[in-house]
C-alpha cells in the first residue's frame, strides 16, 4: 500500500470515529454516511497534496550505516533540486529530487518536507535533473553490455550517446581508522542501428563509426577537438557531425 493511501486511511478512520461519537453509540454511522465521509476526505486529501499526489508511491529511503567524506549522489549534491520526472506515464515538474547513483535510485521527500522515499525505478520512464536528461534502459539479449538502469542521454538523433554514471564504495585506511568513500565512474555507450557499443576511448568511438572515420578525424583536426580534455563534448560534437554526413 502506498504512503499516500496509508495516510488517507488513517485520516478516514479518525473521521469515522469522530462522526460516530457525534451521532451517539445507539446510532452508529451507516454505509451511506461512511461513503460520504470517505469521498469528502479523499477530496480534501488530494487538494492538500496537490496534483503530484501520484508521486507518493515508493519505499522509504534507507540511509547508509556509515559516514563518508564523500556522498553517493549525482554531481555530489547534498540537497534537493527541482526537476521533472515521468512516473507511471505522467510528467511531473518542480519535483524535489536527488539521484543516488550508487544505488541507481531516484529520491524525493514526502509533502511533509522531510520524510524521504525512493521512486519505484521500473515505473520511471525518464527524469530531468541539474541540466541532464536521464532515461531508463532495459538490458536485452542484443545489448548484453548494458545493464538495466538509468542513463544520461547526451545525444539522440540517428546515433544515440549515453553515459552510465555510477559510484562504488571503497575503503581507505589511515592511522586513525578505516573509512568508506564513494568513487565515481562513467561509461559511455553509442547506439548505431539497433546495437549499443562501449565507447570508453577515442579509438573505440572511431571504430564504431569507421565508415566515416577519415572525415571525422579531419573534423577533429580542423576544429582542434581534444578528447582528453572533454570526452563527452567531443563525442557529442562528432556524433552530430556523423549524422550530418549521413
Amino acid at each position: 500500500m502506498s504512503k499516500r493511501y496509508t495516510l488517507f486511511l488513517i485520516l478516514l478512520c479518525c473521521a469515522v470515529f469522530t462522526n460516530s461519537k457525534a451521532i451517539g453509540q445507539d446510532h452508529p454511522a451507516d454505509s451511506s454516511q461512511l461513503h460520504t465521509i470517505a469521498k469528502n476526505m479523499e477530496t480534501a486529501f488530494n487538494k492538500a497534496i496537490g496534483d503530484q499526489s501520484g508521486l507518493y508511491n515508493g519505499p522509504a529511503f534507507l540511509p547508509y550505516n556509515f559516514r563518508s567524506k564523500t556522498n553517493a549522489n549525482f554531481e555530489d549534491t547534498t540537497s534537493f533540486n527541482n526537476g521533472a520526472v515521468n512516473y507511471d506515464g505522467i510528467l511531473y515538474t518542480n519535483v524535489p529530487l536527488i539521484y543516488n547513483i550508487h544505488r541507481d535510485e531516484l529520491v524525493s521527500h514526502l509533502y511533509n518536507g522531510f520524510s524521504l522515499y525512493t521512486f519505484l525505478s521500473d515505473r520511471v520512464y525518464m527524469f530531468d535533473l541539474l541540466g541532464h536528461h536521464f532515461v531508463r534502459i532495459l538490458a536485452d539479449t542484443l545489448n548484453k553490455q548494458l545493464v538495466t538502469g538509468f542513463y544520461d542521454e547526451l545525444y539522440n538523433n540517428k546515433l544515440r550517446l549515453l553515459a552510465r554514471r555510477t559510484k562504488n564504495i571503497q575503503e581507505e585506511s589511515s592511522l586513525q581508522a578505516v573509512s568508506s568513500v564513494f568513487v565515481p565512474k562513467t561509461e559511455y555507450f553509442l547506439k548505431k542501428g539497433t546495437v549499443y557499443y562501449n565507447v570508453n576511448s577515442q579509438g573505440k568511438f572511431f571504430d564504431v563509426l569507421k565508415d566515416r572515420k577519415k572525415e571525422l578525424k579531419q573534423y577533429v583536426k580542423d576544429n582542434k577537438i581534444k578528447f582528453r580534455d572533454n570526452p563527452e563534448q567531443a563525442m557529442v560534437t562528432l556524433a552530430a557531425y556523423y549524422d550530418h554526413l549521413n
